[in-house]
């Protein structure tokens, strides 16, 4: 069972590998392209102030683009380094196993939590950051990794990208860990406040790809069933 589950992790190591060397620049181009923007946005001056979700600057002065520019800018070198980290990670092999799900992937989370911070947060609410997408992201490649375990009938990359995933979750959600991935590396915080909080930009990235990752996942079986009609 161990060989089974160590044999299984190499598998995905290996297909994660595999899909980041295969093409690399006609397969990636959204992924580079959110990656040099995010990074050339650290050289701009107030970009930041300019350009992260400021809830009463997008209702009072109609400023809307907050919405869709706050994932793009961040707080310190730090916050940028955790989060280009986790992106390169996980939307590379995202994009390289399906661009269009990761690509709707992006739009829903940009939309929805745009929507609920519109809607519930408080009324000064302010936030910068590419984590909560970074967060959903790595919940829609294990998805896409465990539909690859399924196509191809591995059942223990399907088990061991499922325990990496639990645990993922977990930590998220707050029953793991009391320290961020980044302060765990290094030793420093990536805003303020140090420690690991609980999002809920995070929750709703997830949430996202889950949704988004299940769907492509059950949409070969659904289709099969509608055409057997």
């Amino acid at each position: 069972m161990q060989l089974n589950f160590f044999r299984a992790l190499a598998n995905v190591l290996g297909l994660t590998w595999a899909r980041v060397r295969s093409d690399f620049l006609s397969h990636s181009w959204v992924t580079i392209a959110l990656g040099v923007t995010v990074t050339a946005l650290m050289f701009v001056p107030e970009a930041d102030n300019y350009l992260r979700f400021d809830r009463a600057a997008i209702i009072e002065d109609r400023e809307w683009w907050r919405t869709f520019t706050a994932v793009l800018v961040h707080s310190s070198w730090d916050h940028y380094f955790w989060n280009i980290i986790v992106l390169l990670a996980s939307s590379l092999v995202c994009e390289q196993i399906n661009r269009r799900a990761f690509v709707i992937y992006l739009i829903a989370v940009i939309t929805i939590t745009a929507a609920y911070k519109l809607t519930l947060a408080a009324p000064g609410h302010i936030s910068l950051g590419f984590s909560g997408v970074a967060s959903g992201t790595f919940v829609l490649l294990l998805v896409l990794i465990i539909a690859e375990g399924y196509r191809t009938r591995d059942f223990w990359m399907m088990i061991v990208t499922a325990v990496i995933l639990t645990v993922f979750s977990a930590h998220e959600l707050g029953f793991f860990g009391s320290e961020s991935g980044w302060e765990m590396l290094t030793g420093h915080s990536i805003d303020a406040t140090p420690g690991k909080k609980t999002k809920p930009a995070h929750i709703l990235g997830m949430i996202t790809g889950l949704v988004v990752g299940l769907a492509y996942l059950l949409a070969p079986a659904i289709k099969a069933k509608a055409d057997k009609r």
